[in-house]
C-alpha cells in the first residue's frame, strides 16, 4: 500500500485511556470498599479485644479479691495473730500486721475494733484511734463474713478486703489493701493487650488514678475522660492529641460514693498495623494489574487501530484516484472482513471509474453520471435554449490524400484532442464527432446563464490553439489545417433518442441545422468563425464584423451572420477604421446605392481579411446592377443546400 500514513493517535489513545480509566475506577472502588471493610473489621475487632480485655481485667481484680480474702482469712485463724490483737498493744499489732503484709505482698493492713475505731494501720499511721473510713465494708463483712471494694486512700486507689477476727465470736476486723498504681496498670496491660487507666469522676471532673499512658496522653485522657465515660460504655472511637483511639469504659464494683472506671484503650493506628501490609499488597497488585492492563490495552488498541489506520490511508489514496490500493484482510475477525470488503469496494470503484472513463468518451459526463448513479434515462426530450457549435477542418480530404494513414490519424487526433479539451474546459458537451468535425452543445444537458458567452470564448480559444499547432505539426511534417466554426443559439428539442437498449443524448431543430450551415459558410467567406444573430446578441465584450444576411432553405426570414474579430480594446486603430469602412459600404449595399457600395468594397479589397468578402460583394453589385432587384429585395443570400 502506498500513500501518506495517518498518525494513529486519537483512537488508540482513547481505547487505552478507556481501559486504564476503567481499571483504575474499578480498583479505586474496590480499594475504597476493601478499606472500608478493613476499617470496619478492625474497629469491631479492636472493640471486641477491648471487651475481652475489660472482662479479663475484671476477672483479675476479682481474683485478687479472692486471694486477698483468703490471705486475710488465714491470718484471722492464726492463734498468735489473735493473741496479739487481744493484747491491744498497738506496737505488737503493727509488727504482726507488717510481717503478714510483707509475706502476702499487700500494700497495707489494719485492725478495726468492734466499735469501728482503727486499732492499728500499717498504711496510715495517723488513722489509729480514728473511725475506719469505710464502715460500709465492715458492716457488709459482718453480714456476709467478708467484704471487698475499691477505695481511694491518699489519692491512690486500693483494692480492700475486710474479714472478721473470730474467737469464736468477732473480736475485731482486719482489712488488707492492695494498691492499684501505674505498675498495677502495666501488669494488667500485659494481660489485656491494651492501655489501662483507672479514672475517678467527682463533681464533673475526672482524675487519673493510675494509667499505662505517658504524661502527654495522661493529660489528654484526663481532658476527655468525662466524654469517654459517657459514650464508651460499649466502645467508641475518640481522638486524643490528633490520634484516634478505640476506648471502652467499665465501672468498677463497689467503689464507694465516688465512682471509679477502668478505661481500656488502643490506638487505631496500632490496631490497623496488621492491615497495612494487606493494603500495601493490594496496592502492589493494583500497580501490577495496571501495568499489565496498560500493556494489553496498547497491544489490543494497536491491533484495532493499525487496520483502521491502513483503511484511512487507503481511503485517502482512493480519494486521490488511486484505485489500485489494497489493505488485505488476513484475520478471520470483523477487522479482517472489513479489509476484504474495502478491497472489493476499491475494485468496484476502479471498475466504475474505468466504465465512466469509457462512457465519457462516447457520451457527456452529465449523462454518464446519471447512468452510473442509477438514474433513469428516458427516451424523449424537452425544449430549451441551447447554443450549438460545429467545427470542421478545412479541405481535410485533400490534405489526407498527401499523407499516410498514420499521419492522417495523427493529424485528426491532434485536432480533436484540442477541440474536445477546450469544449470541456468551457462547460460544453461534445455531442458527437463528425468525421473531422465536432458538434458541441452549450446549455444541454446542463443550462447556464452564459452558455452563449462560453461557446464564443471556446471558439476563439480553439482558433488560437489550432493556429498554435502549426509549428508543432510542421516539425512532424504535417500540414497546418485551417479551422471553420459555426455557432448559433436557438430553442431546440434536447433529449435522448434511440432505443431503451441504446440511446444518444442530442438536440434537434432548425437552430441546429443553421449552426451547421454557418460552419459551412466559413468556407464561402474565408473566415474562421461565423456566428448567428441570436448568439451575437447574448455575447458581450466582442468586436463584430457583420458578414451577410442568409436565408436557409425553407425559411422566409433571413439570418444576419457575424464574425468575431477581437475582444473589445484589442482591435488596432487601423483595423477599426477598416471595419467602420466595411460596415459603411455594407449599409450602402443594402440601401441599393451600388456605386458607393462598390467603391467601399474596392477600397477594402487589398486589406488582409477582406479579399474574399469584397470579391463576393463586388460580384453581387455587378449582378444587381445588371438585373435590378424587385421591391421585396432584402439583401439576403439564400442557402439552397441542406
Amino acid at each position: 500500500m502506498t500513500g501518506r500514513q495517518i498518525r494513529p493517535t486519537r483512537l488508540q489513545d482513547r481505547l487505552v485511556g478507556f481501559f486504564v480509566v476503567l481499571l483504575m475506577t474499578v480498583q479505586l472502588v474496590s480499594f475504597l470498599f476493601i478499606r472500608y471493610a478493613i476499617d470496619h473489621t478492625a474497629q469491631n475487632t479492636m472493640r471486641e479485644e477491648l471487651r475481652v480485655g475489660s472482662r479479663v481485667l475484671k476477672r483479675i481484680l476479682d481474683q485478687n479479691n479472692q486471694e486477698l480474702a483468703l490471705a486475710t482469712s488465714v491470718l484471722t485463724y492464726d492463734f498468735g495473730f489473735r493473741e496479739s490483737i487481744a493484747t491491744r498493744d498497738r506496737a505488737t499489732i503493727l509488727s504482726t500486721l507488717g510481717n503478714h503484709a510483707a509475706r502476702v505482698k499487700a500494700s497495707g493492713m489494719a485492725v478495726i475494733g468492734l466499735d469501728g475505731v482503727v486499732v492499728a494501720d500499717t498504711l496510715q499511721d495517723g488513722a489509729t484511734g480514728k473511725p475506719y473510713p469505710f464502715p460500709n465494708l465492715v458492716e457488709r463483712a459482718g453480714q456476709l463474713g467478708r467484704a471487698s471494694g475499691v477505695r481511694v486512700i491518699g489519692a491512690k486507689p486500693y483494692q480492700i478486703v475486710v474479714v472478721p477476727v473470730l474467737a469464736p465470736l468477732p473480736i475485731a476486723w482486719v482489712s488488707m489493701s492492695f494498691v492499684i498504681d501505674d505498675a498495677t496498670a502495666r501488669d494488667l496491660q500485659r494481660v489485656a493487650t491494651s492501655d489501662v487507666s483507672f479514672v475517678q469522676v467527682s463533681g464533673g471532673e475526672a482524675r487519673i488514678l493510675a494509667t499505662t499512658l505517658g504524661t502527654l496522653r495522661r493529660a489528654q485522657l484526663a481532658a476527655a475522660a468525662g466524654e469517654v465515660i459517657a459514650t464508651a460504655r460499649d466502645g467508641a472511637t475518640t481522638r486524643l492529641g490528633g490520634d484516634d483511639y478505640e476506648v471502652l469504659a467499665t465501672p468498677l464494683e463497689d467503689t464507694g460514693q465516688v465512682p471509679i472506671y477502668a478505661i481500656v484503650q488502643r490506638s487505631t493506628a496500632d490496631g490497623l498495623t496488621a492491615y497495612f501490609l494487606l493494603e500495601v499488597i493490594l496496592l502492589i497488585i493494583a500497580g501490577l494489574s495496571l501495568a499489565v492492563t496498560l500493556a494489553g490495552a496498547i497491544r489490543i488498541a494497536g491491533r484495532i487501530t493499525r487496520p483502521v489506520t491502513q483503511l484511512g490511508a487507503a481511503a485517502q489514496e482512493i480519494e486521490r484516484g488511486n484505485y489500485a490500493v489494497r489493505v488485505g484482510g488476513e484475520s478471520s475477525d470483523e477487522i479482517g472482513e472489513l479489509g476484504r470488503v474495502f478491497d472489493r469496494m476499491a475494485a468496484g470503484l476502479a471498475e466504475r471509474d474505468n466504465m465512466r472513463d469509457v462512457l465519457g468518451k462516447v457520451a457527456s459526463n452529465e449523462v454518464v453520471a446519471r447512468l452510473l448513479e442509477g438514474g433513469d434515462i428516458e427516451l424523449g426530450g424537452e425544449e430549451r435554449d441551447v447554443t450549438v457549435m460545429f467545427t470542421d477542418i478545412r479541405n481535410f480530404t485533400a490534405i489526407v490524400e498527401r499523407l499516410t494513414p498514420d499521419q492522417s490519424l495523427q493529424l485528426l487526433n491532434e485536432f480533436l484532442t484540442v477541440v474536445s479539451e477546450l469544449i470541456d474546459a468551457h462547460g460544453g458537451v461534445v455531442d458527437k464527432y463528425l468525421g473531422d468535425g465536432v458538434m458541441a452543445l452549450f446549455g444541454a444537458p446542463v443550462t447556464r446563464e452564459d452558455d452563449a458567452q462560453r461557446a464564443l470564448n471556446c471558439a476563439l480559444e480553439i482558433r488560437r490553439r489550432v493556429e498554435a499547432l502549426g509549428p508543432v505539426l510542421a516539425q512532424r511534417d504535417l500540414p497546418h489545417p485551417q479551422i471553420g466554426i459555426g455557432i448559433n443559439t436557438s430553442r431546440v428539442i434536447a433529449g435522448n433518442i434511440g432505443s431503451p437498449s441504446r440511446l444518444n443524448y442530442t438536440v434537434l431543430g432548425d437552430g441546429v441545422n443553421l449552426a451547421s450551415r454557418l460552419e459551412g459558410l466559413t468556407k464561402r467567406y474565408h473566415v474562421g468563425i461565423v456566428v448567428g444573430h441570436a448568439t451575437r446578441e447574448k455575447v458581450r465584450g466582442i468586436v463584430w464584423r457583420e458578414l451577410d444576411k442568409v436565408r436557409v432553405r425553407g425559411k422566409t426570414v433571413p439570418e444576419r451572420i457575424f464574425e468575431p474579430l477581437a475582444r473589445e480594446g484589442e482591435l488596432a486603430p487601423e483595423q477599426a477604421a477598416h471595419l467602420a469602412r466595411w460596415h459603411e459600404a455594407l449599409e450602402m449595399f443594402r440601401h441599393r446605392r451600388w456605386e458607393l457600395a462598390a467603391a467601399g468594397f474596392r477600397e477594402l479589397a487589398p486589406v488582409p481579411g477582406y479579399e474574399r468578402i469584397t470579391f463576393l460583394y463586388l460580384g453581387y453589385v455587378r449582378d444587381l446592377e445588371a438585373n435590378a432587384p424587385g421591391e421585396g429585395w432584402d439583401a439576403a443570400f439564400t442557402l439552397y443546400e441542406k
